[in-house]
């Protein structure tokens, strides 16, 4: 028997209502979705798709007091409009619709010699001026290669003219008073325009760091080229360039030299040590110059007293290492505390000399007073003054006095210093 099953009225029509509701539902989705189209599009063309004016991108040059460089300098560019030269005529095409370009395909050939595997090494900066060229600044005084971020050496032979001839001034013995005297004018105003009659050597030096125990005084000429034309006394080389502090703070510079090493730091002299200080000769008292030996008491007495006022506020500390420096000199000297912010640039000028002759040796740390160094240990550990990241080693430092036979012995009397040491990263 069949079964007839029909829908009844009022279901038929609560069907027909929801089939009209999803078609009414339907065409308003399409419709929201053309008008959103359309929407995005007129934003499209009348809000990105702009025309662009042409303009040129003028840079800025590098400042020109920098020191010689080889390395390459990323030129500054600037937003600024820059109008045409009248010498020159450049033709600009300005493109008023976007278009596909369509180029050629390079085949590169490969084979095995060419590696280019997963040991690809990539060129990376580090910021804040630590990139490229932050590696060597060469040990002793200096190399002879330009670039990197370390300072520049100027080498005067006061016994010669500029033109080579004798200018009257002799090493060792009575002569020494008229070097002493011709530094200590430079000195007062550290203007290299008081050397200017005397011989410079052709040759300059870039420093990053002063790290060289005693040797024979005849290096410095040697370091700079000149051996076969300067003897080794009553010479001078000046250290000129920019460094960033690292970060704020409080800071003092360690250090001594023989025959002398004297630091100007931001405008003002900050460090004065050695053998003979320039700075104490006058007419009147020239042997008052000599801090060494038996007079080296007579000296340290009148800086605790305060009676010598251009080193007042100085410290003589002894350290491990520098046996002869201690007590020759009374170690090392800490010279006056000055303040830096981070990020800032400050001028720097190191003077180093030797000048009777014999031997010659420097040395300048530096002392970060954040870190509560307690005076006269002999175990302090003070940071490497330097301008990058490289650090001199005594077997580095050894080899290369005796390349020129200017080592004094085989045993190097020098303190350590912090492996992690600050960088004052020079900069034009």
């Amino acid at each position: 028997m069949a079964i007839h099953i029909q829908m009844s009225e009022e279901a038929e029509r609560e069907m027909r209502r929801a089939s009209m509701r999803n078609k009414l539902s339907s065409l308003l989705a399409c419709l929201l979705l053309v008008g959103g189209g359309g929407l995005i599009l007129t934003l499209t063309v009348v809000l990105i798709a702009q025309e662009m004016p042409a303009e040129f991108l003028a840079y800025t040059p590098p400042a020109e007091d920098a020191p010689p460089t080889n390395e390459p300098t990323t030129q500054q560019l600037s937003s600024k409009a820059s109008s045409p030269s009248k010498n020159v005529s450049p033709t600009v095409i300005v493109s008023t619709s976007a278009a596909p370009v369509a180029m050629s395909e390079v085949d590169i050939p490969m084979d095995d010699s060419m590696d280019v595997g997963v040991s690809m090494d990539l060129g990376m900066g580090l910021g804040d001026g630590l990139g490229d060229g932050l590696g060597d600044g060469g040990d002793g005084l200096g190399s002879g290669s330009a670039g990197g971020s370390a300072l520049v050496g100027t080498f005067y032979d006061l016994k010669q003219t500029k033109s080579g001839a004798p200018s009257g001034i002799v090493s060792g013995g009575q002569g020494e008073h008229k070097v002493l005297e011709v530094l200590n004018g430079f000195l007062k105003g550290w203007s290299e325009s008081t050397l200017g009659k005397y011989y410079k050597s052709p040759n300059k030096l870039y420093a990053s760091n002063f790290y060289l125990p005693v040797c024979l005084a005849k290096y410095g000429p040697i370091a700079y080229g000149v051996g076969d034309k300067v003897k080794e006394g009553a010479w001078v080389a000046i250290y000129r360039g920019k460094v960033r502090a690292p970060k704020s703070g409080k800071f003092r510079f360690v250090g001594t030299g023989d025959e002398c090493i004297a630091v100007r730091f931001n405008n003002k002299t900050v460090l004065e040590a050695g053998y003979r200080l320039p700075s104490r000769w006058s007419k009147e008292k020239p042997g008052r110059a000599k801090v060494s030996g038996p007079d080296h008491a007579n000296y340290a007495k009148e800086v605790k007293d305060g009676t010598d006022r251009i080193h007042k506020g100085y410290e003589f500390i002894k350290l491990n290492g520098i046996g002869i420096w201690n007590s020759e000199i009374g170690g090392l000297t800490a010279g006056n505390v000055f303040d830096v912010k981070e990020g800032e640039v400050y001028p720097i000028q190191i003077m180093v000399t030797e000048v009777p002759g014999g031997k010659f040796g420097v040395l300048l740390l530096l002392e970060d007073m954040s870190e509560g160094l307690k005076s006269n240990n002999p175990n302090n550990v003070y940071h490497l003054f330097r301008t990058n990241f490289s650090t001199p080693s005594d077997k580095s430092i050894l080899e290369l006095l005796k390349k020129d036979r200017c080592n004094v012995g085989d045993q190097l009397e020098v303190p350590k210093y912090n492996p992690d040491s600050l960088i004052w990263v020079a900069v034009p």
